[in-house]
């Protein structure tokens, strides 16, 4: 009985064993690493997301300024090789965590032919200006004129859900989440090479 029950204990410490080192396996694999990764099924991919609005024109949507709307949403795209779209609302946690990542970026690339622009959707508009507020915004920001009618086109449901458009228009990548610099950058230079 001694040795059967010396048996079980061993078979269970090594499944025990087994087990932590697949954990430790799956804790040691960098952010990096699952960047890079990410970066490169990005390039292997196809060029077209399943996003219903890819190969849509984002400018057959009608929007009006919010705040830093000096310029037009059409004219923006136009002068801009790729247009940054993203959709967020003032309730939404992930648009509260990628907005400063957003704000960095617009700073950071104010004098290149890029461009980030918020459109807020489903929201109150006290809710909307306290967000701008408490993020202090710098993007241009608008909101749809009809907003039902644009978000069932778009199928803009999901927040956040961030667009890549080219200087036509087109929205050539679609991002359903939480944004950060590096993922923007990356789906920026897919699009220019697909430009």
């Amino acid at each position: 009985m001694k040795m059967k029950n010396i048996i079980i204990v061993l078979v269970l410490a090594a499944f025990f064993i087994l087990v932590g080192a697949g954990i430790a396996a799956v804790i040691n694999i960098s952010e990096e690493g699952l960047r890079d990764q990410s970066l490169e099924t990005l390039q292997n991919s196809e060029g077209r997301d399943n996003h219903h609005a890819v190969g849509m024109n984002i400018m057959e949507e009608q929007v009006e300024g919010v705040i830093n709307d000096s310029e037009s949403l059409e004219s923006i795209i136009r002068s801009n090789e790729v247009t940054v779209i993203n959709f967020f609302a003032s309730w939404c946690d992930p648009c509260r965590r990628e907005t400063p990542e957003l704000n960095a970026y617009h700073q950071s690339h104010e004098n290149e032919p890029v461009e980030v622009v918020g459109i807020n959707v489903d929201d109150k508009a006290s809710n909307r200006d306290a967000f701008l507020e408490e993020f202090d915004v710098q993007y241009p920001v608008y909101e749809f004129t009809d907003e039902s009618a644009s978000i069932d086109a778009l199928k803009t449901n999901l927040m956040p859900t961030t667009f890549f458009v080219d200087q036509e228009g087109e929205i050539v990548r679609a991002y359903i989440g939480e944004v950060e610099q590096q993922l923007i950058n990356n789906y920026i230079n897919y699009v220019k090479e697909e430009s």
